[in-house]
This record gives structure tokens, sequence and C-alpha cells, in this order.
């Protein structure tokens, strides 16, 4: 950033003031620099508003309507101020419509409203910093910035905030703006940052105290707890549990080495010390075999079985359609002479549908046109039941040679099953009596090793409870590091020039050099005076709230902006000089009006002298002197809302 060529181009310097109409046409203010203007017209021509609009493309965070009230949000669509900010021309514009009302646009360009303090912050070279949120940095919560916006405050005086710094701000803001004003900021807040880390640090720290406590009497008990269950060595680091877990690892290798050594020898008593067999611990080879060929036998048999019975079942079903045909048949005979008059529509023997109206002769069939009479259908029906008893009577005597064929596979399966029964008994019982020396000691290395085992699933958990101690212990130690860190830190270096004390001494000598003219007038005979280490002011002995009264607090507030003026000239480039007034009304109070002229005049001198600018609205007559004060009539008249 480039830094300005003089002076007097330090800070803000407003130019225009722009406000757009739905119709595209457009109010237009210009102000002067090294002056002061004064916007004056009679109630509800917008001069507060046009505060408001420069306020609010400031970067006022506010929607439209809050910002602006809702007359000027319903009737213009953009409001834009031109400025110079340390001599360099932008244009800062607000979109009054929705889905941009967050923004800023700059020369062009938007940036979000919560940006804007970081962006004006860089063009001014003012410190962008944080501060504590609270007046003791020690019992502080968190840290705040130090925003454009709360400067703005200290220079923009509406009609809320004429007996006060700022309105609604917080006592910790205002001293933090106090010492950016006057130039000290960043060592105070270094302090007061320091301060507050340590704070933390050491709040931390007895956190970490607290859980280092917990945690080390916690995992004695629970390691103390599973090493007695388990019968472990009680274990109390890492490297303990390592050796302990080695030292059972070993031993179940050596229980599982004691245990195939064992089967080893079992194998060599079941193959009768022949080296090398295949045959399964405990069992007879030859009996082995011959069991194994009676269980393939068991199985056909069972096949045989299932098989006979499906035939059967197969049989037994024909054997009933073939019944049920023989009924059909006799059922057939006796409707002839029955239903001889009725209309067929389905014919008894074969089911067939029939149609009543197709043409046929009275002694034809109705299907076939065969000549049919009653004696001829009784034939033939007699003819069709003695076939189909023929073929019951087969397939009866097949019936009956399966049925036996299926009791005769179902006595084989039962004596295969018996037979394979009682050869598994010998199996069993030939085995038991080879294993019955080595089964009590195969047991026991079993139960060695689940126990073994069951002890290894133990070390994770202890690791575990070793980790969150020493973890809990290495955060001890880290916090007790930040602490010591920070308490050994030496404190900030003073500010470059003059000190807090000559500061704050040149800024009350410039309010009372205001104040003098006013003494025994609206002004106590009392002098201003600022204590630099809490940035109280004094008037007198007493601070200034209980001090002044009402309009006695106006002007102080007018001495307090007339000071802001010579702050360059009166400090140097630590200061943060706003070159900037924006004053609403300073007719507050019941303060008299002649008092107010003279106020006036000298802001008007102040600002020439130092090349800032003032920016006042006034309804009374303005003071007249075309050298050092501009008027601007305020045309229209609204509505009141």
């Amino acid at each position: 950033m480039t830094q300005p060529t003089s002076a007097s181009d330090r800070g803000i310097r407003i130019s225009k003031v722009r406000l757009v109409h739905q119709s595209g046409e457009f109010d237009e203010y210009s102000f002067a620099p090294g002056m002061l203007n004064i916007l004056y017209g009679v109630r509800n021509s917008s001069k507060s508003t046009t505060l408001r609009v420069i306020d609010y493309c400031l970067g006022d965070r506010d929607n439209p309507v809050g910002a602006l009230g809702a007359a000027i949000a319903d009737e213009y669509v953009e409001v834009a101020t031109e400025l110079r900010i340390d001599g360099r021309p932008y244009t800062l514009s607000r979109a009054l419509t929705h889905g941009r009302m967050s923004k800023v646009n700059v020369n062009g360009e938007e940036i979000p409203a919560s940006s804007f303090s970081d962006w004006v912050l860089g063009e001014l070279g003012w410190p962008n910093l944080h501060i504590p949120l609270g007046l003791n940095p020690a019992t502080a919560s968190q840290l705040t910035p130090l925003s454009f916006r709360s400067t703005l405050r200290h220079v923009h005086r509406n009609e809320d905030s004429w007996i006060s710094f700022a309105n609604k701000e917080q006592e910790f803001t205002r001293r933090a703006v106090v010492s950016q004003l006057l130039g000290f900021v960043r060592s105070r807040t270094a302090d007061a940052k320091r301060e507050f880390d340590l704070a933390q640090a050491k709040r931390r720290l007895d956190e970490a105290q607290a859980v280092d406590r917990e945690v080390r009497e916690s995992t004695v008990q629970a390691v103390a707890a599973i090493s007695e269950s388990l019968q472990l060595p009680l274990a109390r680091t890492s490297a303990q549990v390592a050796a302990a877990r080695q030292e059972v690892r070993a031993e179940l290798d050596a229980v599982r080495r004691q245990r195939q050594q064992l089967t080893i020898e079992i194998q060599g008593i079941s193959d009768g010390g022949v080296a090398g067999s295949e045959s399964p611990a405990g069992y007879d080879s030859t009996l082995t075999a011959y069991y194994s060929e009676v269980t393939g036998r068991v199985k056909h048999a069972t096949d045989e079985v299932a098989a006979l019975a499906q035939l059967l079942e197969e049989h037994r079903r024909s054997s009933r359609t073939v019944a049920a045909e023989i009924g059909r048949m006799e059922r057939l005979i006796g409707s002839i002479g029955v239903f001889d008059a009725l209309p067929v529509r389905q014919c008894p023997a074969c089911e067939q549908e029939v149609d009543p109206h197709r043409h046929h002769a009275e002694t034809s069939c109705y299907l076939c046109d065969q000549t049919v009479d009653d004696d001829k259908r009784q034939r033939r029906a007699q003819v069709e039941i003695r076939s189909l008893k023929s073929e019951l009577e087969d397939l009866d005597e097949v019936v009956s040679r399966t049925a036996a064929d299926l009791d005769s596979a179902h006595t084989r399966q039962r004596e295969l099953q018996s037979q394979h029964a009682e050869l598994a008994q010998r199996l069993n019982e030939e085995r038991a009596a080879q294993l019955a020396p080595f089964v009590a000691t195969l047991e026991q290395y079993s139960a060695q090793i689940a126990r073994l085992e069951h002890k290894l699933t133990a070390f994770p958990a202890i690791e575990s409870i070793l980790q969150r101690r020493d973890d809990a212990s290495q955060v001890l130690v880290s916090a007790q590091r930040v602490v010591d860190d920070l308490t050994n830190r030496p404190p900030s270096a003073h500010t470059a020039g003059q000190s807090a004390v000559d500061r704050c001494s040149a800024f009350a000598d410039r309010m009372n050099s205001f104040l003098a003219e006013f003494q025994g007038d609206v002004w106590m005979r009392s002098d201003v005076s600022i204590r630099d280490s809490d940035l109280t002011f004094y008037v007198g002995t007493r601070p200034w709230d209980q001090a002044l009264g009402a309009e006695a607090k106006v002007l102080f507030f007018l001495a307090y902006s007339y000071a802001t003026l010579f702050l360059e000239r009166d400090l140097d480039r630590e200061c943060a000089f706003p070159g900037l007034l924006l004053l609403d009304n300073p007719y507050q109070q019941g303060i008299d009006q002649n008092v107010v002229r003279r106020v006036l005049l000298k802001l008007a001198d102040a600002a020439q002298e130092t090349g800032s600018q003032v920016i006042s609205t006034q309804a009374v007559e303005p003071p007249m002197n075309p050298r050092t004060i501009r008027q601007i009539p305020m045309p229209t008249v609204y509505a009141a809302p």
C-alpha cells in the first residue's frame, strides 16, 4: 500500500453521496474537504439519512430498513458514496435489492460486508487487532475484533450518542478505540492479549492437572483389577506391558509345542509305530475301511427305499385314476335313459363341450354323427368299463409287488443301520481305549492355551489405559510449558514516539483549548484529564459522566470530536487519524443555539487548518463563512413516517 503524499491526505474524505431511485434518477450531494459541510433543511428533509447512507456504505451489516429506514429502502434501489482514503479515490455502493444487500461494491468489485472492516483497515493502515471480550483480560472468555466500525462510531456522532462516547458501546471497546485513536493500541492490545493468553493457558493447565489426577487414579485401579483378575504382573509402564506380553507369548508357545509333541506320540501309537502312516489317531485301519463300506451300503439302501416309496405312490395314483374312470362310465350308463330328453352340453364320456344348436340327425351322435341308440350306448360304455377293470387289475398287481419290494428294502436298511451303529460304537470304544492315557494331558494343555490366549487379549486394554494416562501427562506438560513461556515472556515494547501518558495529555490539552472559550458559560471552570491506565476521562477530580450535566456532556463530546481533528498534528503516524467527523444535529439537550454556532465555527476553522472534513446536519440557520463553511440545502421534504 502506498503512503499518502501529504499529511492532509490521511484518513477519509467524502466527495459525493448518491441515492438512485427506482426510475433510475438519482439524488446527489457533493462535499468539500478542509471545510465544515452543513446539510441544512427542515425536519424530514433527509439530512440524517444522508449521514446514514455514508455510514451504510462504510460497512454497516444491518439490513437496509434497519440502517436507513423503510421509506428509503422502498424508494431507492442503490446508495453510493464517493470518497478518498489516504488520497486514493474509491466508490462504495450498496444495493437495496434482495440478494445483494450483504455486499459492498468497491470500485465495481463486490466484497462481503463482514469483510469490509478488514479491507478498509488495510487501506487506512490502521492496526487490525483482536481484543479480549471484557474489561479484565484474565477473565475474558474469548477475543473479539477491534473493527473499523467501532472507531467509526466515535467520529459519526448520531442523535443517540451525544452524551456517550458511542451508542450501546461496551467499556472495553471504548478503551480500545481511544487507545487506537491515540496511537498506542498495539502495545496495549499486546499486553492484554498476553494477559488473556496467560489466563487461558492457566485455565487449560488447571483442567489438564485435574484430568491427569483423575486418569492416574483410575489407571492404577483399572490396571490392578485386570492384573489381579488374570493373574498378570502389575504393569505401570508400556515397557513393562511389553515385557509381560513377551513372557506370556513365550509360555504359550511352550505349551503349544508340548501339545504338538504329545499329538505326535499319539499318532505313533495309533499307527502301530509305523512312521508316516496317514491313518487318523485312535482308529484301526481295517475297521475303519469296513465302517466306510457299511456307510456306503446304508446310503445305497436309503436311496433305494426312497425310490421305491416314490414308485409305489405313482402306481397307487394311477390305480385311483382308473377307478375314478370306471365310476364315471358306470354313471354314464345310468344316465342314458334319464337324461335322454335333455339337451346335451357336455359329453358324459369325454367331457367335451357340445353345441346344442349344431345340426345332427335324431339317431346320430352329437359329436361324431355316428348312428346311436340307447342299446349301442350301453354296449360301448360296458366295453370301456371292462377295459378299465382289466387295467386296474394289472395296476393292483404292480402295487402289491412294489409294496413287497419296499418292505424288503426297509428291512435291509434297518439291518445296515444297526450294523453301522455297532461299528461306530466299536470304533469309539477302540479310540477311547487308545487315547485314554493322553486325554487328561491334552485337556490340561488346551486349558493352559485358552488361559494364556485370554491373558494376551488383556494387554491391548492395559496399553490403552496406560496410553490415556501418558496422553494426559503429555497434555499437562505441554500446558505447563505454555504457561511458563507466557510468564517469562517480556512485556511488549512501548509505542514508538511519545509515551501513553504524553499522548493522553496532548489529547486532553486539545480538548481543554476548545473548552476554554466556553468556561463560565456552558462549561465549568475545570480541565479535562485522561488517566492513561484505563483511559478514564476526568473533569476536575471526578469522572466526566459524574461531573457533567446533559448540556455540558454535549459540549464535552464536541470537544472530543474537535480533538480528533488534530490527532495527526498533535501526535504522530501511530495514531488512527480519521480525518472525518459526521455530526448529526449537534443541537442537543437544550444547549444554547449561539453556543452551537460558535462550536461549528471552531470546527470549521479546525477542518481548514488540519485539512480534515466535518459534515454536520442542522435545522436552524447555519453560521455563514464561505471560506470555511459550505451549506448544502436539502430541497425535498418527505412525509413523516
